[in-house]
């Protein structure tokens, strides 16, 4: 059965020189009242690491955090709509306000695509790489989509420290525009949980990430990437 399981991802930096008191904000006070909503499972914040090679890596905003929920419906219930309404009525000041109109401040929320499957969180996934691209020709989809699902997860996935890797598309908002926004914001994402980041300076990782089909699929995707960074696990609602 193919899983309803949605996400939002939202990459930010913090909207003043107030971070300890904003971390403390996001995860005590954010995240608290989101865990009180019936339908998300799962919540987790990431801090950028440095272990992904600088030919891979992108610039962008140092935090990032992925809110599992069980499907797109739960983010019209009328709980999470009556939070996010107490939100945006707050004021100008309030680290709610400060945080989603940051420049930086890139959210979407994503259908899983890939594999066909629920999400087991695993208790050792430290660390996170994340991969976005957007504005995809139509011509490249079927190839690339073929690329990621036949070769290139399948085959990641078997390197030691690759403990799962998932794929997801963008959604629309119930006006039937899209969810994407920010400057940093994909229209696909693939999600890879990793036991380490040492885990980019291997042998298996290097081989598998420079196939002749690795390299076709980057000619037309490279200059599209919006997302190509590895994140320490900070954060997570399960642990």
């Amino acid at each position: 059965m193919t899983t309803e399981r949605t996400v939002i991802v939202v990459r930010t930096n913090p909207p003043g020189d107030d971070e300890i008191e904003w971390n403390d904000w996001y995860e005590n006070v954010h995240i608290a009242a989101r865990l009180e909503i019936p339908g998300f499972l799962l919540i987790r914040r990431f801090q950028l690491s440095s272990g992904l090679p600088d030919t891979f890596a992108l610039d962008g905003p140092r935090y990032l955090a992925v809110y599992e929920v069980e499907n797109a419906g739960v983010l019209a219930s009328d709980p999470y709509l009556k939070l996010t309404k107490y939100e945006a009525e707050r004021a100008e000041d309030s680290f709610e306000k400060r945080t989603r109109s940051h420049p930086d401040n890139s959210r979407g929320i994503f259908s899983q695509i890939f594999p066909e499957e629920n999400y087991v969180h695993p208790n050792n996934a430290n660390y996170l790489l994340a991969v976005g691209h957007v504005d995809l020709p139509d011509e490249i989809l079927g190839e690339y989509h073929a690329w990621y699902n036949t070769e290139h997860i399948p085959s990641y996935v078997q390197i030691p420290g690759v403990l799962n890797a998932r794929r997801f598309a963008i959604s629309s908002l119930p006006s039937g525009t899209t969810s994407r926004s920010g400057p940093h914001g994909s229209d696909y994402i693939a999600l890879y949980d990793l036991e380490n980041d040492d885990v980019f300076q291997s042998d298996a990782f290097i081989e598998r990430s420079t196939t002749p089909w690795s390299a076709r699929i980057r000619g037309w995707t490279w200059e599209r990437r919006r997302m190509n960074n590895s994140y320490k696990c900070i954060y997570s609602s399960d642990s």
